[in-house]
Order: structure tokens, then sequence, then C-alpha cells
């Protein structure tokens, strides 16, 4: 999913796809901007595959410099009228753990949750992860899930994007949503591809464009986890 910075504001309160977890009422209202599309991206993919239930998965974010629209709005009030402007939410919509826990706890999944990475290399360490916690005991499949902010946004003196008509290189939210199954689990049936890691060292590019490097076609075998 990649959507405009100024269309997320929308996405807040977007109706919930059919044949997946309701959120609960106004649930993404504080969450940093990329854990709203990663929310909505799962949700896409929960969609796509029908009867999945989630309530065994756990969660692997990997975000690109996740907060930092916040922080600077923060870092502006605080400058100007002290500790009194901070806002609550900053640290736990802010802090690298927040994503993993807004599509954990929204989406009703029941497994681990954790933030990996944090930089320009974020998808590359979410991998990694994803292959060493494979096969954790009781977790049926895993969402990986990747965001970045494109085109940097300009901000402005109290720390908010400037949003400028007819700018080509307007600021966007990419986030992808990988579903990984234990191949002994009835998610397996689903499987369509295997997890090369040697593709994921190249940092340039579109999420999309750098995962799909790294799913490679093959024919199945039960010993390994699969790429849904």
């Amino acid at each position: 999913m990649e959507v405009p910075l100024a269309a997320v504001v929308d996405l807040r309160s977007a109706a919930d796809p059919d044949n997946t977890p309701p959120l609960p009422k106004r649930f993404l209202r504080h969450a940093d901007e990329q854990s709203v599309v990663a929310v909505r991206a799962v949700q896409q993919g929960i969609a796509s595959l029908e009867g999945l239930s989630c309530q065994s998965h756990g969660v692997i974010a990997a975000p690109c410099r996740l907060g930092r629209i916040a922080s600077s709005r923060t870092l502006s009030k605080y400058a100007e009228g002290g500790g009194v402007t901070v806002s609550t939410h900053i640290v736990p919509h802010a802090s690298l753990h927040a994503m993993a826990a807004a599509v954990s706890v929204g989406l009703g999944m029941h497994g681990p949750s954790l933030g990996v990475g944090g930089g320009v290399e974020a998808l590359s360490d979410g991998l990694l992860t994803l292959v060493a916690l494979a096969n954790t005991p009781g977790v049926d499949g895993w969402w990986l899930v990747a965001t970045q902010v494109t085109s940097e946004p300009t901000i402005d003196s109290e720390g908010d994007p400037i949003q400028t008509e007819g700018v080509t290189a307007e600021a966007t939210v990419e986030a992808l949503a990988l579903l990984v199954a234990n191949p002994k689990s009835t998610l397996a049936r689903h499987a369509r591809a295997w997890l090369d890691l040697n593709a994921s060292v190249q940092t340039d590019g579109r999420l999309a464009d750098r995962i799909h490097r790294c799913l490679v076609a093959t024919e199945r075998d039960c010993s390994q986890p699969e790429a849904a």
C-alpha cells in the first residue's frame, strides 16, 4: 500500500475491509503515519485470504525512521512552551515497537510482536528476524510489516509537514505486509514463494520492488518456512 502523506488522515477513520477484524473505535487516532498505513496494509492482506484467522499470528515490524514527524512537532512545541506541551502519546506511538503493537492489538493477534531495525536497513533486519523466529512454537504465521516515507517532507517552523499542491515529489507513505507461514500449519497451503535473504541487501527502490527480489518461486519443501 502506498498513499500520499496528506491522505493518511482519512485512513485513520476509514471503514475496515470486509472479512477483517474490526479495529476499535478511534484506534488509529494518535498512531504514527507509518503505523496507520501498516495496519491498513495488513488488513488488505487478511481480506485477500478468505477465512484467515490471525489469532495465533505474530508481528515483526520493520519501520524506517518511525515517529520522526511527530518528534519534529514535539521538539518544536517543547522549544517554545516547555514540557507541558509534550503529548503523552509521543512515547507509545513513536517508539520502535509501536507499529508491531498497533497491528497485533488492533487486529487481535495473540503471538509475539516486536519492532526491529528502525533505519534504512529495516527491511533486511526484518527478514533476518523473521528467519530466526519463523518456527516459533504456537505461532502459525508471522506478519512482516515494512514501512517507509518516500520523498522526505518539508517541515515548517511548528514541525508539521508542508503540503504543496503541484509538487511532483510529494511525500508518500509506503507499507508492505508479508505473511509467512510455519510449514506445519494450515496456512502453508497458501504459500507461493521462498525467501532469498541475499536479495535484501539492496537499499534503493520501493519496498515492493525490494521484497519481490527476495521472493523466489520454487517447488514446495515442507522443511522450510514459506512466504504467502
